[in-house]
C-alpha cells in the first residue's frame, strides 16, 4: 500500500516494502531525487523518527516535508499496530 505517491504537488513515494525472507514490515521512504539510495525503515525506527521529530536521516529530507511524512508515517504505524491484533 502506497501512503504517498509522487505526483506534480509531491516528490515522495512512501510505502509498505516487502523484503523476502523478513517477517517483520519495512515502510520505504523515497524522494524523487535519492530514489536509488532506496531507503526503507522499521517500525522501530519511524517511532523513534516520530518521537523525536527528526526526520533528518532520511534522504531528500526537508523541513517543510515534515507534516507530510509525519502523517505518512502516523498511518502506517496505526495499520501496523491493528494488524497485530
Amino acid at each position: 500500500m502506497a501512503y504517498l505517491r509522487y505526483t506534480r504537488d509531491c516528490d515522495w513515494y512512501v510505502f509498505e516494502e516487502a523484503k523476502q525472507g523478513e517477517t517483520a514490515s519495512r515502510l520505504a521512504v523515497w524522494h524523487r531525487d535519492h530514489e536509488p539510495q532506496g531507503a526503507s525503515y522499521t517500525v522501530g525506527m519511524i517511532q523513534k523518527m516520530l518521537e523525536l521529530e527528526d526526520y533528518s536521516s532520511i534522504p531528500g529530507y526537508q523541513p517543510e516535508h515534515k507534516r507530510m511524512l509525519r502523517k505518512a508515517f502516523v498511518a502506517w504505524l496505526s495499520e501496523q499496530s491493528s494488524a497485530e491484533i
